[in-house]
């Protein structure tokens, strides 16, 4: 084999040509298409469309810009990256953006690489032309031209950039490695000898064609050596592994491979008649690589393959990276692979140390054979960067003629990689510059063995833990779990002494994400894990299939992983921590901070997903899928215990979550707050274990809502002043009255109700709270207020007309409804205060936003000094306002007595200050906050109910006031026990003199204010003082004002001169239609009998759930789509009919997402077929993330539809003809 390596090494593009002169006709590529044609490319077309391309290219951009390369695997990728090449324009390759979360990806890629130009496959033009747009790319977008009339190409200098490979898993900061022409012809050399490649090679791959084992092994290497290279796509192995060994016995492939999983992807889905098929006789090399290379994995491939011609020897692992090109070491070829078994104590000190193959305590690691030629290798100590001795692990090392140049437009990042030096190196390596590559390792007899990543090496307790054996260890434990489905990692700082704790998310299959007992599963999985590294497992999340972070070529997101967790953009299925004592405990238990945090990162990903404010408040109510949701994941039983589907949060951790919903949804943040702190608390603290037993459950779980219904149109919620009555009868109670504005009430499936109780003869009892089931006989649901805000929850009015309440359904005792009132509304009221905390923290980050990103006559706004004011007020009230929350919800902690009248201080100055800032959000804006689309008018609206709402900041004031006025009140002991002692005095400063009511309110006001002084700390402290002396000085200017204020009379004389002066008109329009139409009231007259229709053909919506249902049913087994599509008539009548035949399970409907089924991505290929088959529409496979559930996607047939019944009545001249009705 001819040397490509050294200084007069040819060209890739030389090559080519080469090839293309001495054999035209040979074929250089065959790409198997999904359509199962075989596409073949010979040296003499490929040189002759790659020429072509090349000269086009270079009237758009110069030698040494950067191209874009958004194609799939095929033969127009080869064309275009060789192109690029030929002509010295730094090729780009990147994976095509099907899906949104692609587009993050795609939008960061092009911030770094700064193309300048854009090539994509003919077909994808309007759709890449889109995404480019939407990212704001204004590089040409070329399509390829004929191949006449080729261009002089200059020859790059070997030293010259020739591609950039992005790093497989990058994302927010993408790093592309920048490869030379030198570095390709070295490591082809490298890849030559040690796989043992020859012109008789035949290649098989269904590698991504931009990373680096499917550009430099697939395609690179089989051009530079001169072989045939049968290439696939990677979605045709997903869809149907078979696919992959099927096509190395048709063309009797040489060599092969791919990264560990898909060996194990190839061990779970061939089976039976399709392994019988297979051929691998004629396979020299086997590769494995990419990932880390299982022994348990190489085992089970040979036992179930071996019988199909395939040889131990063949099997080659092999270990590379894309900044020394691809290949590091591998093989060697024509040797079984060798397995060394060490003891994990050992390793876990960075010693290596041999153990007994299957002795308890070991650990099986596979050689990634000896360095490639020209490649020298190095196992250094990393914070010294001084070699470790041969057989200590350490990080691998690399120098050699194939690494890359560094990292493009990141030389920070570069010189912390590229380039090193090693102290104290032996003579060989001096003046060597080093590669350090993150992986930790060690070398044997010569040949190198991985560990881990030096990143994924989780430290507990002084102990190095590999993420991938706690992965391992997972997986053997529960044979539910797919291989290659666990991510485990550190929590960085969140021990008990600071340090790390252990954290896995797992991926459900889709068996078990239908059903499948996740509780065994995590006692499986702790248990493995903890047995074989004798640490316990702290935390464990299950994710829904298809969700998991893995990079396009399949591997394992960890970092990634974590950091979705983190921001809670998982869609978790459950989420299992370790609690001391081993048991979750009580609300105030450790587990409660684990749980808040769990549900807050939930919450965050769920509302990007999920939620719709601004459509929830156009149309007055919540989407059904919100409170199901929030129902299984607890959020609507806060506090209720762990057994009854609660969360057991202490008052701090709720305090938490409710910020967090009031930042994301203030609307449905108060709703969440009305269920649990009204709805569900008195039955909490009141009920008897009886009534928790019966409802809890219920509750907690949002199978019902819970409502609070005090308020009634003569008292509002002065709950002394109800109207209602219970009078005592046998056996219970017999209760009238009536009640309005009752948050939840036509949504409740038992309302807490609070009446005047009497007693047979008539005489009172006091209040009295009842548990009222919303199906009572007697209790009548009135009209729904339309309210200003808040218009995702319903506020209804109630009648109750003899409802008889057992005795068994009073909370408390009777005659004691006020105490159950009280602690329901002083609860409410601290929740509020967590809810004005999250909701101002939202107005500033819009704010700020805004601030830096508007441009004004004298800069930005943001560095206005009135805009720095005021974004530095707000954020002080933040602090304040969180700090008050956080005293109020550690003293319930503590286990006080509810401090009802500080609760009732932090809700009025929280709202009020809240209202202040939504105000000053919208003013910010200007025009923008007068938009609905903006946000800022739903918080203002949502915001100014929170005055209102539990007692009106006027009425609270007054009570607070008249407390100031007496010694001893409980204001100055909050006051006291909120570290205020400088502030101690303030009861015998009240700014206002007196005992009148417009005092109480002052001096109210005035106190609630000094508790917020008195609990901030640092600049918010200074403001609140600042605040609290400028509410002083302006009480004292109105002391005299309310003294000469009319009567109430002479200001009713004036109010009706101005309406005299504007007329006293009302709006009374006919407006809309409401009624019934009489023919379908109930006394409707005879109609005949109108023709019986012929059946309608199935509409969209019931063929995508059919087939939906088929799948569910059949288990979502299968390599392909069902032939019998005939059947699918038969499953949509019975799905039409109702007869529910169709599928056996009822917990789906057309609205539930496709993810939550457990269709995943590789699940949707087959299903995306049949029902491409079935409705004769175009459904890729993609389209099941754009279009996630069974309603979008038929809305999606019905448009496809739509058009090709235009195109159908469309005249040739294209003129629509028209039919007569």
């Amino acid at each position: 084999m001819a040397d490509t390596s050294g200084p007069g090494a040819p060209l890739l593009a030389e090559r080519l040509r080469e090839r293309a002169h001495s054999t035209p006709q040979r074929v250089a590529y065959t790409f198997l298409r999904e359509d199962g044609v075989a596409q073949d490319i010979g040296y003499a077309e490929l040189a002759a469309r790659v020429d072509a391309l090349a000269g086009h290219m270079l009237h758009h951009a110069a030698p040494g810009q950067r191209a874009l390369l958004l194609y799939p695997a095929g033969i127009d990728f080869i064309v275009a990256f060789f192109a690029c090449l030929a002509a010295g324009i730094h090729a780009v390759p990147a994976a095509p953006a099907h899906r949104a979360r692609d587009c993050a990806r795609l939008e960061a890629l092009l911030a770094d690489a700064a193309p300048a130009l854009v090539l994509c496959a003919p077909e994808a033009h309007a759709a890449c032309a889109a995404a480019l747009a939407r990212a704001g790319c204004t590089a040409p977008l070329l399509r390829e031209p004929g191949t006449a009339g080729a261009a002089a190409l200059p020859r790059p200098a070997l030293d010259a950039v020739a591609f950039l490979q992005y790093t497989s898993g990058s994302t927010g900061q993408p790093k592309g490695v920048e490869v030379t022409h030198a570095n390709i012809a070295a490591n082809v050399a490298a890849i030559g000898s040690a796989f043992g490649f020859r012109p008789e090679t035949v290649m098989v791959s269904w590698l991504p064609p931009f990373h680096d084992m499917g550009l430099i092994g697939s395609i690179a290497a089989p051009l530079m050596l001169g072989f045939r290279s049968v290439l696939m796509a990677p979605g045709s192995f997903l869809r149907r592994p078979g696919a992959w060994l099927e096509a190395v016995t048709r063309y009797s492939a040489t060599c092969s491979g791919g990264p560990n999983f898909a060996w194990d992807l190839c061990l779970r889905r061939i089976q039976g008649a399709q392994k019988a098929q297979l051929d691998l006789s004629s396979l020299e090399v086997l590769y494995n690589g990419a990932e880390p290379v299982r022994a348990t994995t190489l085992e089970a491939f040979m036992e179930a393959f071996g019988p199909c011609g395939l040889r131990r020897e063949a099997l080659f692992p092999c270990y590379g990276m894309a900044e020394a090109t691809l290949l590091v070491a591998g093989g060697p070829r024509g040797r079984a692979p060798r397995m060394l078994a060490l003891d994990t104590a050992a390793l876990e000190r960075g010693a290596v140390r041999e153990a007994h193959r299957g002795q308890a305590g070991s650990r099986l690691l596979v050689s990634c054979g000896p360095g490639a030629p020209g490649v020298a290798l190095a196992v250094v100590d990393p914070a010294r960067a001084t070699p470790r001795a041969e057989g200590e692990i350490g990080e691998l090392w690399i120098a050699g003629p194939a690494v890359a140049r560094g990292y493009h437009a990141r030389p920070q990042d570069s010189a912390r990689s590229f380039g090193l030096r090693i102290a104290d190196a032996p003579a060989a390596w001096q003046g060597a510059r080093w590669l350090r590559s993150g992986d930790l390792g060690f070398v044997r007899d010569g040949e190198v063995y991985i560990t881990g990543r030096r990143k994924d090496v989780i430290v507990i307790h002084g102990r190095k833990i590999h993420a991938q054996d706690v992965e391992a260890l997972a997986e053997s434990a529960a044979a539910e779990l797919a291989p290659n489905s666990c991510a485990a990692f550190a929590l960085d700082g969140e021990g008990k002494e600071g340090g790390e704790r252990l954290a896995l998310v797992v991926e459900a299959t889709r068996a078990l994400a239908r059903g499948g007992d996740l509780d065994a599963l995590a006692r499986s999985i702790r248990a493995g894990v903890t047995a074989g590294t004798g640490v316990a497992l702290q935390l464990l999340a299950f994710v829904a299939p298809g969700a998991f972070p893995r990079t396009t070529s399949g591997k394992v997101q960890r970092a990634r992983c974590k950091e979705l967790l983190r921001r809670g953009a998982l869609p978790l299925l459950a989420v299992r921590t370790a609690h001391a004592g081993g048991s979750e405990g009580s609300a105030g238990s450790a587990g409660s901070a684990t749980r808040a945090d769990a549900a807050i990162d939930w919450l965050r990903g769920y509302a990007a997903r999920r939620l719709d404010s601004r459509l929830a408040d156009e149309r007055r109510s919540l989407a059904p899928h919100v409170l199901l949701d929030f129902g299984a994941r607890g959020l609507l039983g806060l506090q209720a215990p762990l057994t009854k589907g609660g969360l057991a949060l202490a008052t701090t951790d709720l305090v938490r979550v409710m910020a967090q919903l009031a930042a994301l949804d203030l609307s449905l943040a108060t709703l969440v707050g009305v269920h649990n702190g009204l709805g569900l608390r008195p039955l909490l603290r009141f009920g008897t274990e009886a009534l928790r037993a019966q409802w809890l459950p219920v509750l907690a779980g949002g199978r019902q809502l819970a409502a609070y219904a005090l308020s009634e149109p003569q008292a509002g919620s002065n709950p002394r002043a109800i109207g209602s009555r219970a009078e005592r009868v046998e056996g219970g109670w017999r209760l009238d009255g009536e009640k309005h504005l009752i948050g939840l009430a036509a949504w409740a499936g038992v309302l807490t109700v609070f009446a005047r109780a009497f007693d047979p003869a008539g005489r009172a009892l006091g209040t009295i709270a009842l548990l009222v089931p919303a199906d009572a006989p007697g209790l009548v649901l009135g009209p729904e207020a339309l309210t200003m805000g808040m218009r995702a929850m319903p506020q209804s009015a109630l009648r109750f007309e003899g409802v008889y309440v057992p005795d068994a359904q009073v909370l408390g005792e009777p005659g004691a409804g006020m105490e159950v009132a009280q602690d329901a509304m002083g609860f409410a009221r601290l929740g509020i205060g967590a809810l004005c905390v999250g909701a101002m923290q939202r107005c500033l980050q819009l704010m700020a936003r805004y601030a830096a990103r508007r441009d004004i006559a004298g800069g930005r706004l943001l560095d206005n000094p009135v805009t720095l004011l005021r974004l530095h007020e707000v954020d002080c009230a933040i602090e304040a306002a969180q700090a008050l929350v956080d005293a109020l919800a550690d003293e319930i902690d503590a286990g006080t007595a509810l401090p009802l009248d500080a609760c009732s201080a932090c809700k009025c100055v929280l709202s009020e200050l809240l209202w202040e800032t939504v105000d000053r959000l919208v003013q910010m804006l200007g025009g923008r906050g007068y938009l609905e689309n903006n946000l800022a008018p739903q918080l203002l609206r949502d915001a100014r109910v929170l005055r209102i709402l539990e007692g009106p900041s006027e009425a609270l004031y007054a009570h607070l006031g008249a407390l100031a006025r007496l010694p001893g009140n409980p204001l100055m002991r909050a006051l006291e026990r909120l570290g205020g002692p400088g502030q101690a005095a303030w009861p015998t400063q009240l700014p206002a003199q007196g005992g009148g009511a417009w005092q109480d309110v002052r001096n109210g006001e005035f106190a609630a204010w000094t508790l917020l002084a008195a609990a901030a700390r640092g600049d918010a402290a200074a403001w609140a003082r600042r605040r609290l002396d400028l509410l002083r000085h302006a009480i004292e200017a109105e002391s005299g004002a309310a003294a000469i204020a009319p009567s109430a009379g002479a200001l009713l004389a004036r109010v009706a001169q101005h309406a005299r002066a504007i007329g006293d008109v009302e709006q009374d329009a006919p407006g809309e239609a409401g009624g019934l139409d009489p023919l379908l009231r109930r006394a409707a007259p005879d109609i005949a009998a109108a023709p019986v229709a012929a059946p309608a053909a199935p509409s969209s919506l019931e063929l995508v759930r059919a087939c939906v249902a088929r799948w569910l049913r059949e288990g979502g087994l299968g390599d392909g789509p069902n032939e019998e599509l005939p059947g699918i008539a038969v499953d949509v009548a019975a799905e039409r009919d109702g007869g529910g035949a169709a599928c056996e399970r009822e917990d789906w409907n057309v609205d539930t997402p496709f993810s939550d089924l457990g269709i995943d991505s590789l699940a949707s290929v087959p299903l995306a077929l049949e029902i491409e088959q079935a409705g004769g529409v175009p459904v890729s496979a993609e389209l099941l993330y754009d279009y996630p559930t069974v309603r979008a996607l038929a809305a999606y047939i019905d448009e496809q539809r739509d058009e090709q019944r235009d195109e159908r009545c469309t005249e040739p001249g294209g003129e629509r003809r028209v039919h007569a009705a």
